[in-house]
């Protein structure tokens, strides 16, 4: 759904409510997404959100560049070429791992880069096994991706992103402008209900109990 319907959607609830009709969109935006980033964050611990290929964006032809390892960015000190992305990635969800990340490529797809830490990069450095591997190795740190002894050029990210993330592509040139309501909402469909009910619980609290109610049940509990 995108982010029109999605407040659509909402606002028809608090009207159905007779509550206060006169928030904005962005007041009804910035409600929901609050809920959204609470249900994202269990869903990701959980382990539901790795199975849904669909939350998954691709961001693409992100060009890499090479860089010195005195950087104070730079997350690891060797004497090695390091290479890391021009611009840093959006922002994308995080779990025990860090970023979540599904995939890491060159453009055409040939080249795949296995995403892992830097601590767990330099041990196997170390590991005169894993010298012998063909495996390319990338880390994020400090909002960008970092490749230790490779320079893909440009790769493809391959990432659950918080935001839409369609007009962020550097591989197509002329892209139309997509409107903030056109964008797609950062929530998997099976949690649209649950955002929904905790969002109007949230703007429109049980009504309390009249005062007489209150002395009546008093009065029964003493009987």
């Amino acid at each position: 759904m995108t982010n029109r319907q999605t407040i659509n959607s909402f606002r028809k609830l608090v009207q159905e409510r007779n509550a206060d009709t006169e928030y904005t969109n962005q007041d009804l935006y910035n409600i929901l997404i609050d809920q959204a980033h609470w249900l994202i964050k269990r869903e990701i611990y959980s382990g539901k959100i790795y199975s849904n290929n669909s939350l998954f964006q691709t961001l693409g032809c992100q060009e890499v560049i090479e860089t010195s390892t005195i950087d104070e960015c730079c997350p690891v000190k060797v004497n090695c070429k390091i290479y890391r992305t021009k611009e840093k990635l959006p922002e994308t969800w995080i779990d025990s791992n860090g970023p979540v990340l599904r995939a890491v490529t060159s453009v055409d797809g040939t080249t795949e880069f296995f995403v892992t830490s830097p601590t767990t990069w330099q041990n196997k450095r170390k590991d005169p096994y894993q010298q012998m591997s063909s495996l390319k190795y990338v880390f994020p740190a400090d909002g960008y991706l970092w490749f230790p002894e490779h320079n893909p050029h440009f790769v493809n990210v391959v990432g659950f992103y918080t935001d839409d993330i369609s007009s962020k592509s550097k591989c197509k040139k002329d892209e139309k402008c997509v409107r903030f309501m056109d964008m797609q909402f950062p929530l998997p469909d099976w949690l649209h209900a649950e955002m929904m009910q905790k969002a109007i619980q949230l703007m429109i609290p049980s009504k309390q109990m009249q005062p007489d109610e209150q002395i009546d049940k008093n009065t029964n509990r003493k009987n």
